[in-house]
């Protein structure tokens, strides 16, 4: 009886999702979009074509961007932002392949000279209504 009650336990747990809501901060200009992709492992982490989920959200003067994924399944994940100035749908890099629109990354990693690991910017999804906060950068402003 006990192991049947771990096994129902496990998978109720299991099935569970909720809402994760990203704030956007330092959006200098209210043009473009923002984008968001989530990533539930760390072999696709940080491509945006092969994120598990993603969000867009066009910018509006006077207001804070915000993007929801809804219906996350409980886990660990990892976010990258950013913000897509000239609305062409992709992160635009110099040719040395450095971004010139401004990014973040969940737990506000700070990378430079390297792509960013999935372990630092991973965290724990568990609850109905989650929040996290990330800070856009700019490379150029990086120390």
């Amino acid at each position: 009886m006990n192991i049947l009650f771990i096994l129902l336990l496990s998978w109720v747990q299991t099935d569970q999702k909720g809402t994760l809501t990203v704030k956007v901060k330092d959006v200098l200009q209210a043009q473009g979009s923002v984008r968001m992709a989530v990533y539930n492992n760390e072999k696709s982490f940080p491509s945006e074509s092969q994120s598990f989920r993603g969000a867009t959200l066009q910018l509006k003067p006077g207001v804070n961007p915000q993007l929801n994924c809804d219906q996350l399944p409980f886990g660990t994940y990892a976010v990258a932002v950013y913000h897509d100035v000239n609305n062409n749908g992709k992160m635009d890099k110099n040719g040395l392949g450095i971004p010139t629109e401004p990014y973040a990354f969940s737990n506000n990693i700070k990378v430079k000279w390297r792509a960013p690991k999935f372990r630092e910017a991973a965290f724990s999804f568990a609850a109905p209504q989650q929040e996290i906060v990330v800070v856009l950068k700019r490379w150029s402003a990086q120390e």
